[in-house]
């Protein structure tokens, strides 16, 4: 099975897929997230195509904000 070191803790990490909350506004999700995990604790890495998971649970929260409130979200970055 293939590792990893985290750059900043030195924990070996492994491809997992753990459950994340992610939260925007008042509004929350918690989604199925992969990514390089320690055996024990959170602090994984994830890569792009990791990222995806995230980025459409963002999109989702933002759309449930909207549609409460009816307010327009930007969820730029930069």
């Amino acid at each position: 099975m293939e590792t990893r070191i985290h750059p900043e803790t030195g924990e070996i990490l492994r491809r997992d897929i753990r459950p994340v909350k992610y939260t925007y506004r008042g509004e929350s999700i918690t989604v199925d997230q992969p990514g390089w995990y320690p055996a024990e604790g959170d602090e994984g890495i994830l890569t792009s195509a990791d990222m995806d998971v995230s980025d459409k649970a963002l999109r989702i929260l933002k759309s449930r904000y909207e549609n409460r409130t009816g307010e327009f979200a930007d969820l730029s970055f930069a």
